[in-house]
């Protein structure tokens, strides 16, 4: 074993090459742990799509009705809705933001389902969710007031999840009250 004595910055201190090797290896093994701790990973359309898409066990009046149902459930109030090309729209009241309460920045949510009937017992939904904040802001020459607008999808798979799983317990509660 070849013996080797290396200072690094006065704190380091390396005797032996087999130190310096098990040092550089931890040192790197850290430093891509961090490396992929820190990559905020963007979502493709795809994944957001797949996502935002389930299929329901039940008839399209049952899905349908579970829908607005658990929308309603949700806060949202329903804007629109077309039973037959099956879109119900819905959004929730906008609130000031504890933040920029002085500033005027009101959020809002919106909520699209759009429900398709695929074989006797089956029916596709993609329920898509959008956040809605306007600003106000104020011209102090002409002393006039606009709003801007930003949208940005929902991505938050457990909210999804856990709003799937209560329309499809909503559709099993109304299957069972038709019989």
């Amino acid at each position: 074993m070849r013996l080797l004595k290396i200072t690094v910055i006065g704190f380091l201190n390396f005797k032996r090459i087999d130190d310096m090797k098990k040092a550089f290896l931890s040192f790197s093994v850290i430093l891509c742990i961090f490396i992929m701790g820190c990559n905020d990973a963007q979502l493709t359309d795809l994944q957001i799509r797949e996502m935002q898409s389930k299929e329901l066990k039940g008839s399209f009046d049952d899905a349908y009705k579970a829908n607005l149902q658990v929308l309603q459930d949700y806060g949202y109030v329903i804007k629109s809705t077309d039973k037959e090309s099956g879109v119900i729209q819905g959004e929730t009241a906008f609130r000031k933001h504890k933040k920029y309460f002085w500033n005027g920045l009101l959020i809002n949510n919106e909520a699209t389902a759009t429900l398709e009937q695929f074989g006797d017992n089956t029916v596709k939904e993609r329920l898509c969710l959008v956040r809605k904040e306007k600003k106000r802001s104020t011209n102090a020459l002409s002393m006039t007031t606009i709003f801007v607008e930003d949208a940005t999808t929902i991505v938050d798979k457990d909210l999804y999840q856990k709003m799937y799983d209560e329309i499809q317990k909503e559709m099993f509660i109304r299957q069972n009250l038709n019989k």
